[in-house]
């Protein structure tokens, strides 16, 4: 499966800007990065704080595409964000146990 990588300076939030994507685009698999959001979500739609400086990433796929059990979904969560987190830091052993 293979991620497109959207990268930007600046947006409201990741999630808000992975939801325009899928409904103005045709990708079903995609990752949103930025530098900085400015009115940041959490689970739940609760508000989350967003310093500058920080990462902020979303991914997006099909659900319907996926043939694996949620427990499966998980871990490829933790896959996915040791993967990005390597990108821009060299030690990520620590983040083993996730997966």
């Amino acid at each position: 499966m293979k991620f497109k990588i959207f990268r930007f300076k600046k947006v409201k939030n990741t999630n808000s800007t992975a939801i325009r994507i899928i409904k103005n685009n045709k990708f079903k698999y995609g990752m949103i990065i930025s530098e900085i959001q400015n009115k940041g979500r959490g689970q739940y739609g609760r508000k989350w704080i967003s310093y500058k400086g920080n990462l902020f990433v979303s991914f997006f796929y099909k659900i319907e595409d996926l043939a694996v059990s949620v427990k499966q979904l998980t871990k490829i969560n933790c896959i996915l964000v040791r993967e990005l987190l390597s990108k821009y830091i060299i030690i990520v052993e620590t983040l083993s146990f996730l997966v």
